[in-house]
């Protein structure tokens, strides 16, 4: 499977997996399925990770349709951290894109190199609020 997810056993968090090769179909429907999950509502981060991701092949219109789904269900859970890893250029470039494309969004989002910096950044947020 390209997308896996896994929620934190203390279930304020949530990780999507991305692996070898993604498709904008699967991002969307793991995403979806995230937003569509009675544990979202008591998520304080989300980390996208694509560091084992070989491949990424969402397109602009992919990351519009994910936006404009962030924008109205960050409504239902304002201030969630979202962190995207994203180690290749291509995916940090994407990344940003869609970073541009949520710009309206209630979630505090950031993208990272790197896992590690992602998780200070998220222990930090959690220790602020």
């Amino acid at each position: 499977m390209p997308v896996r997810i896994e929620y934190t056993k203390d279930g304020i968090g949530v990780v999507l997996y991305h692996k070898d090769v993604v498709t904008g179909e699967e991002l969307l429907n793991s995403i979806s399925s995230v937003y569509n999950d009675e544990r979202y509502l008591r998520l304080k981060y989300w980390i996208g990770d694509r560091t084992s991701c070989t491949e990424f092949l969402p397109d602009a219109n992919c990351f519009k349709k994910i936006a404009e789904l962030n924008k109205k269900e960050s409504m239902r859970n304002p201030g969630m951290l979202l962190a995207l890893v994203a180690p290749k250029d291509l995916e940090f470039g994407m990344s940003r894109m869609f970073e541009v494309f949520a710009e309206k969004s209630l979630f505090r989002t950031k993208i990272f190199r790197d896992r590690d910096t992602a998780e200070e950044w998220i222990r930090q947020g959690l220790e602020k609020a």
